[in-house]
């Protein structure tokens, strides 16, 4: 396990209530090119590392929550999502705030192309404080990436959002605590939308 600071004191809340509208049927349980679940690439570099981990998905979604229970991940799940992105991204924030833990990374369950090397060097990039946002940046993607990290002390602003949004406007409320990690690597920026994002 990797040593750098407040290790101890992070969680992982994962992100996977969504309806893959644009891949045209569920993606989370698409096998990719080694026979493995694009689920499971999502979640290994969390899981190397450790970190306490917890799943968000629909309650109808009972394939994927089976095979979650049979690896013994830990998920939560959700009844009514109709409203979009953001009742997951409330509930997973409301979760985080049980727990008594100062930081919670807010992963999407639809990125397998990090791995544990990149996710390392991006927390150990961090300069830890109690007022802390922290998200992947590129230069040439020109735009933050995920996972983002928050400290305890945002949490509570997430039960103001709504509709299909995940956490940008909590992000935009609090620029001044923003932490802007540079971070090259494609993983940090590309998720899988359509079947054609598995192959490309």
């Amino acid at each position: 396990m990797p040593d750098f600071h407040c290790f101890s004191n992070l969680q992982v809340c994962v992100l996977a209530a969504g309806f893959s509208k644009r891949f045209g049927r569920g993606k989370l349980l698409e096998t990719m090119s080694d026979g493995r679940y694009l689920i499971d690439h999502s979640l290994e570099p969390y899981l190397e590392l450790e970190l306490p981990l917890v799943v968000f998905l629909r309650e109808d979604d009972g394939e994927l929550r089976m095979h979650l229970d049979v690896r013994n991940i830990s998920n939560v799940t959700l009844r009514d999502v109709s409203e979009g992105m953001s009742v997951t991204v409330r509930a997973a924030a409301a979760y985080a705030q049980t727990q008594n833990l100062s930081f919670t990374v807010f992963a999407l369950a639809d990125m397998p192309y990090l791995d544990v090397t990149v996710l390392t060097e991006f927390l150990k990039s961090i300069h830890w404080q109690d007022k802390l946002i922290a998200a992947p940046y590129s230069d040439k993607e020109a735009r933050l990436g995920n996972p983002v990290l928050f400290s305890r002390s945002f949490l509570p602003e997430f039960e103001l959002l709504s509709g299909d949004q995940g956490a940008r406007p909590v992000i935009n409320n609090n620029r001044e605590s923003l932490q802007r990690i540079a971070c090259q690597h494609p993983g940090f920026y590309r998720d899988v939308d359509r079947p054609s994002d598995l192959m490309a």
